[in-house]
């Protein structure tokens, strides 16, 4: 199963997302997010747990990956190793390995500006999880 892969969208950036779990949903989503912004060495290592809740699989997506985002425009952090738990499938609790950027080792490409609930959806399909995130570009 591939993890993702990339679909034209007026101005933005669309991505088709694919996971046996929604753990892995998550991750490759991840995965789709950073691979559109750049390819990041890092200059550390850090560890961050966070928790995050939504009404629904869906808006626990944008949260993740609005969060994901956050950490890299405020903080030049990315995240390469995830522990994802999902007590119930509208709250997360991820442990999270990864560091600072070293951008002088990196090669940046597009900035997001955010995760958009336009055409997004979360769906469990009898071979995994599937999901459909536009990025703002």
């Amino acid at each position: 199963m591939k993890p993702y892969e990339f679909f034209e969208h007026t101005a933005d950036i669309g991505v088709r997302v694919y996971g046996r779990t929604l753990e892995e949903l998550f991750v490759h989503a991840a995965g789709a997010l950073y691979e559109v912004q750049g390819r990041f060495e890092l200059a550390d290592r850090r560890l961050l747990k966070i928790e995050l809740t939504a009404d629904s699989t869906d808006e626990l997506l944008v949260r993740w990956l609005s969060e994901l985002l956050f950490r890299l425009s405020a903080e030049n952090v990315v995240f390469q190793h995830y522990r994802l738990q999902f007590p119930d499938p509208r709250r997360l609790v991820a442990q999270m390995e990864g560091g600072a950027v070293n951008f002088e080792r990196s090669e940046v490409f597009e900035e997001i500006k955010a995760v958009t609930y336009h055409q997004l959806s979360v769906q469990q399909t009898p071979d995994g999880w599937t999901a459909t995130v536009i990025f703002d570009v």
